[in-house]
C-alpha cells in the first residue's frame, strides 16, 4: 500500500492520532513519576523532629525547631483520639488499601465540574501521602491539580503497600499541622492544653482532630465560638459511626473548649538562659559533626537539675523584687539627667520605628515624637533602672551547672545578654577567697588577725590610692574568719600586702 495514500485515508488519520494520544499519554506518564517519591524517601521519609533539651532529672527544659513535632507511639495515645480521627477523616481506613476508590471518583467528579472548589474525599493515607512527601500545592492550575491528585493517589498504594495500619496512623499523627508551629499530635497536645497526648480527654481530642480542616479557621484562641462548633462536629461523627452514645456525646457537647490561657504558650521555660547557652554551644558543635539541631530530633541531656532551678527563680523574684524596691525609693533621675538621655536616645534608634524609616527626615520626625512621649519616657526609665542578675549554681567537683538564672526577665527571656556568662565584669569581692587560700596555705590560721586601718598605697602611675571599707567604718585587729565573712576590703588589702605573696594569689586565680 502506497505510505502517502494510507496517511491520507480515514484509518491512516485515526492511526496518527492513536499514536499521537499515545505519545502524549507517555509523556505525561513520565511527567507523572518523575514526581513520585523515590522507593528510599518511601521506606525512610524524612520527616523534620524537634531537638528536646533534658535536665538531669529527666524534665524537657525546651525544643529547638523549625517545625515543632515529636513522634509518638500510637500506644502511647488514647483510643478516642484516633476514633475521632477515623470517624471525621476516614471511615474506611481498615479496609480500604490506601484510596477509598468509590468515594475518590465521586469526589474527582464532582470537582471536575466545580474547578476543585470543593476538596475533600483523600483518605488518611492520602493526606500523609500529601504532607509527607509534599504532594500539596497552592493556586494550582486544573492541570496541575489533576496531576497532584494522581501522584497523591498512586503514593498511597505505595505507603499501604510498605506500612502497617498502625504505622500509617502515627506517622500521620505525627505529622500532620495543628496551627502555632505545632507539628504532630504531641506539641499541639502541649501547645493548646499543657499537657501530654496520653492524657487528653475526648473534647480535646475531638477539638485537635477538627482543627486539622484548617488550623487557623478553627484556631481556638482567635475563634473559640467556631473552634467549637467544629469540635462538635466531630463529636457528632463520633455518635453517628457508634464510636460514643447519643447520651455520652450530648454529655461531651455541654463541655467547654478548657484550652490553656495563650500567654502560658509565651512561658521561656525554667530555664532559658541556660538553655540558649546550650544552644549556641551545639550550633558551634553541629557544624564539625553534621548535625541540624532544629530538624533532626536530638536528644541533649545536660547537667541542670530542674528541682535546684525552680529554687533558683523563686529566690531571684522574691529577692529582686525587694532588691528593686529599695533602689526605686533611692534613685532620682534628676540626679541622673545624662544618663537617662543616653537611654532615650538608645531606645530611639534600636525601636522598630525608627530602623524601618527609609530617610533622615523621617528618622528624626519618630525621634522627636518619642521624645514628647510620657509612655515612652516612663518605659525607658523603668527598663534603664531595672536591677539585673547573674545567678549560677555549680558542682564545684566537677564543674557541671545544677542552676543558672541569667537575667531578670527570665520568664520572658528571648535572646538577651545572659548575665552569668556574657556580661564582662570586675571580680570584686569574689577575688578575696584566693588571697584567703594563699595566707591559709602559707600557715596561717583563719584566726590570724590582721589590722583593720585605711592604708595608702603608690599605684604605678604614681598617683596614690586610699582604698576604705563598703561601709565606711574600721578600726582594731580582725580575724581572716572575719574578714571573709563580711567581706572587709581593708583586710584583704592588707593581707595580700603582709603574708599572701601577689604572685602566689595570681597563680592560684590562674589554677
Amino acid at each position: 500500500m502506497n505510505f502517502k495514500k494510507f496517511i491520507s485515508s480515514r484509518k491512516g488519520k485515526s492511526a496518527i492520532i492513536i499514536l499521537i494520544l499515545l505519545t502524549v499519554f507517555i509523556v505525561y506518564l513520565l511527567y507523572l513519576i518523575s514526581g513520585l517519591p523515590s522507593l528510599e524517601q518511601l521506606e525512610n521519609p524524612k520527616q523534620e523532629l524537634s531537638t528536646k533539651v533534658y535536665s538531669v532529672d529527666g524534665e524537657i527544659l525546651d525544643y529547638f525547631y523549625i517545625k515543632n513535632r515529636t513522634t509518638v507511639p500510637l500506644s502511647q495515645l488514647p483510643p478516642h483520639l484516633v476514633n475521632a480521627l477515623i470517624a471525621t477523616e476516614d471511615r474506611n481506613f481498615y479496609k480500604h488499601w490506601g484510596v477509598d476508590l468509590p468515594r475518590f471518583v465521586r469526589a474527582m467528579i464532582k470537582n471536575i465540574f466545580t474547578g476543585f472548589s470543593e476538596g475533600g474525599a483523600s483518605t488518611i493515607t492520602q493526606q500523609l501521602a500529601r504532607n509527607l512527601y509534599e504532594l500539596k500545592g497552592t493556586r494550582e492550575s486544573f492541570f496541575k491539580t489533576i496531576t497532584r491528585k494522581m501522584r497523591e493517589f498512586i503514593t498511597a498504594l505505595q505507603i499501604e503497600r510498605t506500612y502497617t495500619k498502625t504505622e500509617i496512623l502515627e506517622m500521620y499523627l505525627s505529622e500532620s499541622y495543628f496551627g502555632r508551629s505545632a507539628y504532630g499530635i504531641a506539641s499541639a497536645s502541649q501547645i493548646y492544653f499543657g499537657k501530654m497526648p496520653s492524657k487528653l480527654t475526648l473534647t480535646e481530642s475531638a477539638l485537635l482532630i477538627g482543627m486539622l480542616k484548617g488550623p487557623a479557621t478553627y484556631d481556638p484562641f482567635n475563634h473559640a465560638e467556631r473552634a467549637l462548633n467544629r469540635r462538635n462536629t466531630v463529636i457528632e461523627q463520633m455518635i453517628k459511626y457508634k464510636f460514643i452514645t447519643d447520651e455520652e456525646g450530648a454529655q461531651f457537647k455541654k463541655e467547654p473548649l478548657n484550652v490553656i490561657p495563650l500567654d502560658k504558650n509565651l512561658h521561656a521555660g525554667i530555664a532559658p538562659h541556660f538553655v540558649e547557652m546550650v544552644r549556641q554551644q551545639l550550633l558551634q558543635k553541629s557544624e564539625t559533626y553534621g548535625f541540624d539541631i532544629y530538624r533532626d530530633g536530638l536528644s541533649v541531656y545536660t547537667t541542670l537539675d530542674s528541682r535546684m532551678q525552680k529554687y533558683a527563680n523563686r529566690a531571684v523574684e522574691e529577692h529582686l523584687s525587694q532588691y528593686q524596691a529599695a533602689f526605686n525609693k533611692s534613685w532620682n533621675w534628676k540626679n541622673h539627667k545624662e544618663e537617662l538621655q543616653r537611654a532615650i536616645s538608645m531606645a530611639i534608634r534600636t525601636s522598630d520605628e525608627y530602623r524601618n524609616a527609609e530617610t533622615g527626615a523621617e528618622r528624626d520626625s519618630i525621634a522627636r515624637a518619642f521624645r514628647r512621649s510620657a509612655k515612652f519616657i516612663d518605659s525607658v526609665k523603668k527598663t534603664a533602672s531595672r536591677i539585673e542578675v547573674g545567678f549560677v549554681a555549680l558542682n564545684h567537683e566537677n564543674g557541671n551547672i545544677l542552676a543558672m538564672v541569667g537575667g531578670a526577665e527570665f520568664k520572658s527571656f528571648k535572646y538577651g545578654l545572659n548575665h552569668v556568662t556574657q556580661i564582662v565584669r570586675q571580680p570584686g569581692s569574689a577575688f578575696k577567697p584566693f588571697v584567703y587560700t594563699v595566707a591559709i596555705d602559707n600557715g596561717y590560721p583563719p584566726c590570724y588577725q590582721i589590722l583593720n586601718q585605711p592604708v595608702t598605697l603608690i599605684m604605678a602611675d604614681g598617683k596614690r590610692w586610699t582604698p576604705q571599707n563598703f561601709d565606711g567604718k574600721f578600726g582594731g585587729m580582725c580575724t581572716i574568719r572575719e574578714a571573709i565573712k563580711y567581706s572587709i576590703n581593708l583586710i584583704a588589702i592588707r593581707t595580700i600586702l603582709e603574708i599572701a605573696p601577689v604572685s602566689t594569689v595570681i597563680r592560684y586565680a590562674k589554677q
